[in-house]
């Protein structure tokens, strides 16, 4: 029998091919942005039942409605007679600042930075970064996050399209290039309220050259520093800042885990995965060891694994047995599980915190967003511990 076989042709690419292919996947994509995408400001926010607004504030369903009649907080808007009735984000988050019990960053204390890292891609990474940041908004707090990856995915997730609308200056490339000291320049606000973004475009991939040169150019120069001397002057204005970094321990990577006063890395239960958790933390421990004054003045809040991606088969619980005997108490006590979940919530370039009601099975929506939940309190906790405890 005879094979088939494909035909003998020259298989043999140049850049200049290249660039011809991405112009024309460029044209493409900007052809069903519309459909596909969902740019800033298309994207637009969630809106709350009655029911839903009642179990962010932690409130009964009559405690509610009592509330409602005082005319102090929003009324919400009717849909019919007999449905419930419906709050933007807005009203939704003006509720639980009025009625949620939890404590404020003091005035003189700075919002808390955390990091999400890992230099292996597929982890849900950028998923639970921005996941994070949304919910830590229904908790009240007000969250800056920050791109650093240059494929812009978090910036996606907010609701802007990287390199169409998103110019060099918009970026952190200004504050690396020296031409800004601080990064208010970059703030964008998003769909989302109380969350805006430092956003992030291919352009950033510049950085990767534009520091190591100036290095060479100056050997005093501390590279590390770049993003934490250009952050502390906005983070004031912030209860919390969530990093993501791209999936390198690259010069962006180190500069926003030494900005940082937390890390989070998200880990499946895989042996891959965890074999190169473990690269992480020795190349990362043995760069800043060799940084002058990070090994005797950096310190961390706290830093955790969280489990995400979670199978429930026989090789992911022998491979969480070595996550805990890795990490210990490091390790968080709940895990993100894998799910069809975020995947149909990333087909439309959303977080299952976007969405106003369950796409598919209740069930599974709330097995998914459950955890995620308990991730924000998590963080929250810590960063109240931080404020009750630092100088800062």
């Amino acid at each position: 029998m005879l094979s088939a076989r494909l035909p003998e042709v020259d298989q043999s690419v140049s850049i200049e091919t290249l660039l011809g292919v991405a112009a024309q996947a460029t044209d493409i994509l900007n052809q069903i942005r519309d459909a596909m995408l969902e740019p800033y400001p298309r994207k637009s926010a969630p809106t709350f039942t009655s029911a839903q607004v009642a179990s962010l504030c932690g409130v009964d369903k009559q405690r509610f409605q009592y509330l409602t009649t005082k005319g102090d907080l929003p009324a919400g808007t009717s849909k019919g007679a007999g449905r419930s009735k419906e709050f933007s984000l807005e009203e939704a988050l003006t509720w639980i600042r009025a009625t949620k019990e939890r404590t404020r960053r003091p005035e003189h204390k700075r919002g808390r930075i955390v990091t999400v890292a890992n230099f292996k891609g597929g982890v849900a990474k950028t998923t639970t970064a921005v996941s994070a940041a949304q919910a830590l908004t229904l908790l009240g707090r007000r969250v800056l996050v920050i791109d650093c990856d240059p494929q812009g995915t978090t910036t996606q997730l907010c609701g802007w399209a990287p390199d169409a609308e998103i110019s060099d200056d918009q970026t952190l490339l200004p504050l690396i290039y020296g031409d800004r000291e601080t990064l208010h320049y970059a703030v964008q606000e998003t769909y989302w309220h109380n969350l805006d973004l430092i956003p992030a475009s291919s352009s950033l991939f510049d950085a990767e050259f534009e520091i190591p040169a100036k290095v060479l150019n100056d050997s005093t120069f501390e590279f590390w520093e770049i993003l934490r001397k250009g952050l502390m002057p906005l983070a004031n204005e912030y209860d919390a800042i969530v990093i993501d970094t791209p999936p390198a321990l690259s010069y962006l990577t180190i500069n926003a885990l030494l900005a940082s006063d937390a890390i989070l890395l998200p880990c499946p239960p895989e042996a891959l995965d965890f074999a190169s958790s473990t690269q992480f933390w020795h190349l990362f421990a043995d760069i800043a060891k060799k940084l002058p004054g990070v090994l005797e003045q950096k310190r961390f809040d706290f830093v955790n694994v969280i489990m995400t991606k979670a199978k429930s088969d026989d090789v992911s619980r022998v491979v969480r047995g070595w996550l805990q005997k890795a990490y210990g108490d490091r390790v968080l006590p709940f895990e993100i599980p894998e799910s069809t979940v975020p995947k149909g919530a990333s087909a439309q370039l959303s977080t299952v915190y976007d969405l106003s009601k369950p796409d598919g099975s209740t069930a599974a929506y709330n097995r998914f967003k459950e955890p995620l939940d308990r991730l924000a309190e998590h963080l929250d906790a810590q960063f109240v511990r931080a404020w009750n405890q630092t100088e800062d």
